[in-house]
């Protein structure tokens, strides 16, 4: 029923039509609701009948309830509540809104990168590619072996028709190195380690490790890598400053593209891209999967070992890898009518 409460020095008068009922400060219980409910509630434990309540929250301040030990102690605890839901919500609220801002400066600051990587000119990037390769020939050994570079040539062959036109020319090195691994280099030179052309079984293994390793000369892994360590606000003056700032950050840190290690979202998108140049060309890109759980056998089988070797260290997360391309084999929707490798030339 609706009525009218008032105090006096020591009790809560509710008064209605034909009703008055008083509580006692002394005994009065006052609660405040939950959530978006601001009402007020009094009630007395020896009156179990009546509960009164407002929807006018300054009734706290009402001197006989702040005089009374017993009901001032209870304000104090309801608006301590109230301060530290209210403290709460705005800290929430902060990391909220921080959180989107940051997300928004990723965002943003990963589409330059992206638009920087791609306004680099392919001459700068052949004459990068060029002085990279006459670095890599003073640390690594290159050997000739018809037999390793016609199984080369052999997974490779279907697949360089359907990468990116306007791209670089590839050209592949064999280098001689007991661990199974791969890197390409900008302007298109494809360094294959002996070892891993003897690890895969069958073109389409081949085939799969080194449409990864070309997805990160298309898509510019090494020049993004280079761009995004400038930070965001680097990012931000070079985009808007034109191609001299972007040859002076990539031209002071050009060696960090020599067997460099990416981050996983760089490898994930490698094995996105060269997932889709094997579908295009019609290489089993089954062949992916089953190299890496090779390479992920390697990798148990040296242990420790193999954390200092650069196969392992510019491959993270192997086994996340294997099942995601896992599932999207099973969400290939054409499972069959993929191209049959001859076979190859006995040896003579």
């Amino acid at each position: 029923m609706a009525g009218n409460i008032s105090f006096a020095f020591s009790r809560l008068r509710f008064e209605a039509e034909g009703v008055q009922v008083e509580m006692p400060l002394s005994r009065l219980l006052i609660e405040t609701g939950g959530g978006r409910d601001g009402r007020v509630f009094f009630s007395d434990p020896e009156q179990p009948g009546w509960l009164v309540f407002t929807f006018e929250p300054r009734v706290l301040a009402q001197g006989p309830l702040l005089q009374q030990p017993h009901t001032r102690n209870q304000i104090r605890d309801l608006r301590s509540g109230r301060e530290l839901r209210r403290r709460v919500v705005i800290s929430l609220a902060f990391v909220g809104v921080f959180a989107l801002a940051a997300f928004g400066v990723s965002m943003l600051t990963g589409w330059m990168v992206r638009s920087l990587a791609a306004r680099v000119p392919a001459k700068w990037e052949q004459d990068l590619g060029e002085e990279l390769m006459a670095e890599v020939k003073e640390t690594e050994v290159f050997i000739e072996d018809a037999k390793l570079q016609g199984k080369l040539d052999r997974a490779m062959a279907p697949l360089l028709p359907v990468l990116p036109r306007g791209g670089p020319e590839f050209k592949f090195h064999i280098v001689q190195s007991p661990v199974p691994n791969a890197f390409a280099l900008p302007g298109g030179h494809v360094m294959v380690n002996n070892s891993l052309i003897e690890l895969a079984e069958r073109p389409e293994e081949l085939a799969g490790v080194l449409a990864h390793e070309l997805a990160h000369v298309t898509q510019k892994h090494g020049f993004r890598k280079i761009i995004s360590d400038a930070g965001p606000y680097l990012i931000m003056k070079i985009f808007f400053g034109g191609a001299s700032g972007t040859a002076g950050v990539l031209g002071g840190s050009s060696q960090l593209l020599v067997r460099q290690s990416f981050s996983q979202e760089y490898e994930l998108e490698a094995d996105e891209v060269g997932w889709q140049y094997l579908v295009a060309a019609r290489i089993d890109p089954r062949g992916l999967i089953t190299m890496l759980q090779k390479l992920q056998a390697q990798q148990d089988k040296l242990g420790r070992f193999a954390l200092e070797l650069r196969a392992f260290s510019s491959h993270p997360a192997t086994e996340k890898r294997i099942r995601r391309l896992e599932m999207k084999w099973r969400k290939l929707k054409n499972k069959s009518g993929f191209i049959q490798y001859e076979a190859a030339e006995p040896e003579k």
